[in-house]
């Protein structure tokens, strides 16, 4: 079985279920002193079958180690959301007040991608416009373009064939461990920031 490739540079990284057989969530940060200056969260979406083939479709990242870097804390959570056939466009998130423990900033990244999957993936296939809510309102998968002719698997890895990805609760005792905090406070994750959904966004295109 395959998996999304883990990204690169990031003193750790790991793969997260996203409560999706055919999406998977990477996850890459650095580690300073019980602190978290940089990292990135990615949604992957399988867009073939045969072989297995998957498309990196939606990122949120933040970097304070650099001055060209996306700092969510002077810039604002925002999300690049690739599209199939046409250019990637660039979502504002409204939001409040952001925690300053990036562990529980990171668990929101993965638990907001885990919950729009529908929404990533049809604005991604061009089924919808990025400033439209998804007809559904179950959270269901929508009709996929491409003809599965095999099964998809969950708990894919490409790094390891035995390497089990992390689920959400897992995730978070490790980001408690990185920062130094509960694990509760980081399941927080973006509750009490009022953060909106994507398709509130401010929207922009390359």
């Amino acid at each position: 079985m395959t998996a999304p490739s883990l990204p690169s540079g990031y003193d750790e990284t790991r793969h997260v279920r996203a409560g999706r057989s055919d999406c998977h969530i990477t996850v890459g940060f650095d580690q300073s002193t019980r602190q978290i200056p940089r990292f990135l969260v990615q949604l992957h979406y399988q867009i073939e079958t045969t072989p297995v083939e998957w498309s990196s479709i939606a990122r949120m990242d933040h970097n304070e180690t650099a001055a060209t870097g996306h700092n969510v804390y002077n810039e604002g959570l925002h999300v690049d959301l690739h599209r199939q056939s046409d250019p990637t466009v660039h979502l504002d998130i409204r939001h409040g007040q952001l925690s300053r423990n990036r562990g529980r900033l990171i668990r929101g990244c993965v638990d907001d991608f885990s919950t729009n999957t529908a929404y990533f993936i049809g604005v991604y296939e061009g089924d919808r416009p990025p400033g439209r809510p998804p007809r559904w309102s179950d959270g269901g998968s929508p009709t996929h373009r491409l003809n599965r002719t095999n099964a998809v698997e969950r708990n894919m890895s490409q790094e390891s064939s035995a390497e089990e990805p992390l689920t959400p609760e897992e995730l978070s005792e490790e980001l408690a461990a990185a920062t130094g905090s509960s694990t509760e406070e980081i399941e927080r994750g973006f509750e009490g920031m009022d953060v909106q959904p994507p398709w509130d966004a401010e929207i922009t295109t390359e």
